[in-house]
């Protein structure tokens, strides 16, 4: 198994907003089972996670493949680059048996 994990930086007092409307990204997501939505208690400042497993890298590759070619995810992305600012991570981590 393997988890992505995406941070994002959110432009100040944007929060809440960049929350809700990534929630409702994930929700329209084949995936959103297995994505999670984390928002610091302890952290840096103005950051949004999301979490996604997949049972393997190939499967990764192809959610991610299929993502990008839908046509809702420019109108998606579009907004979401007005909430955030540049920088943030997307690690892939592989869970150890």
């Amino acid at each position: 198994m393997v988890m992505n994990r995406r941070t994002f930086i959110v432009k100040r007092g944007r929060m809440q907003e960049a929350t809700a409307f990534l929630k409702e990204e994930v929700q329209r997501s084949p995936n959103a089972h297995r994505t999670r939505i984390y928002v610091p208690e302890v952290a840096p400042f103005d950051l949004i996670c999301a979490e996604g497993d997949f049972d393997s890298l190939a499967e990764y590759e192809r959610y991610w493949a299929e993502y990008f070619v839908q046509p809702e995810t420019s109108a998606f992305l579009e907004r979401w680059f007005e909430l955030t600012e540049t920088g943030g991570t997307n690690e892939i981590w592989e869970l150890v048996d």
